[in-house]
């Protein structure tokens, strides 16, 4: 299978207080301080990105152009906490590795109708 190409783009998300609750987020940044571990759920506007990808075609590479969303909840838990949930983690990360491996008609089996 061909590699896709690839393009980066900078997210910024809206402070909780300011932002309207979204129905889920899809972008998650995760950043430490110190040992203090921090998610931030950010909504993005899936029409933003596209018309950044169509403008990116036409212009030459630069630095990556930033996004701003809505951010859904930051939620900042101790580093000896986050540590506990690795094999947790790993468990689901390779269960969605595995998910993606499986053909096209597998992944979309739910989306499609019975008639």
């Amino acid at each position: 299978m061909p590699e896709q190409p690839q393009a980066f783009i900078n997210v910024k998300g809206q402070e909780p207080v300011d932002a309207t609750a979204a129905l889920f987020s899809n972008f998650l940044a995760i950043s430490r301080v110190g040992t203090e571990i921090q998610f931030e759920f950010v909504f993005l506007d899936l029409n933003q990105i596209a018309v950044l990808v169509e403008k990116a075609r036409e212009l030459s590479p630069g630095a990556p152009p930033t996004v701003v969303g809505k951010t859904v909840a930051k939620i900042v838990m101790p580093g000896a906490a986050f540590v506990q949930l690795r094999g947790q983690i790993e468990k689901i990360l390779e269960a969605i590795e595995q998910a993606l491996k499986k053909p096209a008609e597998v992944l979309d089996e739910r989306t499609r109708s019975s008639g």
